[in-house]
């Protein structure tokens, strides 16, 4: 009699899980409430795509979770720091408030933003 290992067979038919999000914020372009999002200017522009918060001073942002209180997170954050005479990584502590999926508050700078369609810039 053949036997069948389930614990191999499983891993074959069921698919990878997806990687999650480090927020539960829509990917894209974040703008500070009372700016539009046409022509908004950099200083207010913001980045998620699914790892972390960028800005036109950060990118290819890293984010983990260190705290989560309700819908407050507190998050470690490394960034490619930009605008210098070179480029260096550096980390920085976040605490965000998610207010929507598609607005959240900086808690630190008390400023909130809102989520722009690409199209909308």
């Amino acid at each position: 009699m053949r036997t069948i290992r389930y614990p191999a067979l499983l891993a074959v038919l069921l698919p990878a899980p997806a990687l999650a999000d480090t927020l539960p914020l829509t990917r894209g372009y974040y703008v500070e409430t009372g700016t539009p999002c046409r022509g908004a200017p950099n200083v207010a522009l913001r980045d998620y795509q699914g790892d972390g918060i960028g800005s036109s001073k950060a990118g290819q942002c890293h984010a983990r979770v260190l705290a989560r209180i309700g819908q407050r997170y507190t998050l470690r954050q490394s960034c490619v720091q930009y605008g210098g005479p070179r480029q260096y990584r550096a980390a920085e502590r976040l605490k965000i408030r998610v207010d929507s999926r598609t607005s959240y508050t900086d808690l630190r700078a008390g400023a909130h933003y809102r989520w722009c369609r690409t199209t909308n810039l």
